[in-house]
């Protein structure tokens, strides 16, 4: 039991010795998720290491944090006051150099805090099955732009003893081939498929690094057909991971994405995901359900329905994974506080977030030239906060940014069920100029903008056909997805920062106020 690979999502309810020790010895990783205090997640890391050790563990535990909403909002953590770059913003800033740069500062300081294994990066190419608020977790379409940023920020991690656990759906692709062929046709089938552009980058990480860890997102998303998706899944590990990549790391199954039911996913998925020849778990938040988990997992192997050469093989990777770069000397080292958020490059960040703003129209801002005792009326959507304590609307430092240029600034917030109020038409009837902004959170979204952004547009041709009237200037910036943002509209000067954090904000109004130019690279 002691070789077991399963993995543990740890709370709060979980961050004490003895919740933790009724669960082990079959745990061998743990993921820690809601400590927002570094020093908490140090000592966290510290005792579940030493429960570990006095439970007869040969090896230390993974540690690993998960990214969350963005890359790396899962992060507790300021890179010297700014929030980590999106990969949709390392792409498009167009420099692998700087990609490793970010990975080392967030391998330098998850290692600070006994943190050794991060669920980044995502390696699927941005495409229509990417929700739109997944879209910053990718590093965009091109196929060898995604394969040099992963590259270059695992490289970053490694360098400061982190491993990256990368993230993929091929069992999705694989899932699909099954539904519409027989088995006997699925090998050259899937010999095909790893040659198409999608799968490049997972070729090259596995490749380059065939002892790291690989999660499965949505693994197990078709609850409905369990048998077909564990076969997919088996046939996806069996022929593209380990035959045709090479690759001898251990897999890990992503707990969330299998049915709405806990009771049901807290009995059923874990086991499923060993008999689909995954080496790793991830368990279901809350002590209960963890613990009915676990117990699950040992009646099974108990019961020989885990049949005991899969449990030695995945044993095996896994511990061959930890080898690489675990000791207990670092794992149960003390941690001195002021060690939890090591200095960093302040700059950094800061210049990603000005490579990456990219231009969508030729020539120079229609801003430059304007009056500063201008009336300029920016327009934002109302948006999902990142974090709790992010300002109720996060692109006020836009408006900030470019108040400090026109005093007569008007920021004027927008929602789509609203629509075009009276409001909105008497700002928009005084302004010189407007800045939009747009932005692509959900499907939803991106459907109800298009109404609003009609709507503009025909209150602007009333106001500027209007006899003595001067034309108002346009600005249109995309915070988001490319795919979505990235056509200008007819008259209006268009930009894409690909995020509304606070650093891309303020990057691209130096753009939009002609302070720089726009040099990025559309990812």
């Amino acid at each position: 039991m002691a070789q077991t690979s399963t993995h543990v999502d740890s709370d709060r309810r979980l961050s004490t010795p003895a919740a933790i020790s009724s669960i082990f010895p079959p745990i061998q990783q743990a993921l820690v998720n809601g400590l927002e205090d570094p020093i908490n997640i140090a000592g966290c890391a510290r005792k579940l290491q030493q429960i570990a050790k006095d439970a007869g563990h040969e090896q230390p535990l993974t540690i690993g944090l998960k990214e969350a909403d963005g890359m790396y909002d899962g992060l507790p953590f300021e890179l010297s006051g700014a929030r980590f770059p999106s990969p949709l913003s390392l792409a498009a800033a167009n420099s692998t150099t700087e990609t490793r740069l970010v990975g080392r500062a967030i391998g330098q300081k998850l290692g600070s805090v006994g943190v050794n294994w991060v669920f980044i990066p995502t390696v699927d190419l941005l495409g229509e099955c990417i929700e739109p608020l997944d879209a910053s977790k990718t590093f965009g379409q091109d196929a060898e732009s995604v394969c040099g940023h992963a590259l270059a920020l695992i490289q970053g991690l490694a360098d400061e003893g982190v491993s990256a656990c990368t993230n993929a759906h091929p069992a999705a692709t694989t899932l699909e081939i099954l539904r519409t062929q027989r088995f006997t046709e699925l090998a050259s089938s899937m010999d095909e498929q790893t040659k198409l552009p999608e799968f490049r980058p997972v070729r090259a990480v596995l490749t380059r690094y065939p002892l790291n860890s690989m999660q499965f997102g949505a693994a197990i998303h078709d609850f409905s057909e369990p048998e077909q998706s564990a076969h997919a899944i088996r046939a996806t590990c069996e022929m593209v991971l380990r035959n045709t990549c090479g690759f001898q790391g251990p897999t890990v199954s992503s707990f969330t994405e299998t049915t709405d039911s806990a009771a049901v996913c807290a009995m059923h998925t874990p086991l499923l995901s060993f008999l689909s020849g995954l080496d790793m778990v991830r368990l279901p938040e809350g002590a209960a359900a963890q613990q009915e988990s676990v117990s699950v997992l040992k009646r099974a192997m108990g019961s020989g329905i885990i049949p005991s050469n899969l449990i030695q093989t995945s044993a095996a990777r896994v511990a061959a994974f930890k080898a690489r770069f675990l000791s207990w000397e670092r794992a149960l080292n003390d941690i001195p506080a002021q060690s939890a958020s090591p200095p960093a490059p302040g700059s950094l960040a800061h210049a990603i977030y000005r490579d990456a703003v990219t231009a969508l129209s030729p020539g120079n801002s229609p801003l430059q030239g304007l009056a500063r005792t201008s009336i300029l009326v920016v327009l934002t959507p109302t948006v999902p906060r990142r974090n709790p304590d992010s300002p109720s609307d996060p692109f006020e430092p836009l408006g900030r940014a470019l108040s400090d240029h026109f005093p007569r600034l008007r920021h004027v917030p927008y929602t789509l069920s609203a629509g075009l109020t009276d409001v909105h038409q008497a700002f928009l009837q005084r302004a010189a100029a407007v800045v939009f902004v747009l932005c692509n959170t959900s499907s939803a979204m991106i459907e109800s903008q298009d109404e609003f952004v009609g709507a503009v547009h025909r209150s602007l041709r009333v106001r500027d056909a209007m006899a003595g009237q001067q034309r108002t200037r346009k600005v249109v910036i995309g915070a988001g997805n490319p795919r979505d943002l990235r056509d200008p509209f007819a008259g209006w000067w268009g930009v894409l920062c690909y995020e509304y954090s606070k650093g891309a904000l303020e990057a691209v109004a130096e753009v939009v106020l002609g302070q720089r130019e726009a040099t990025g690279k559309i990812p």
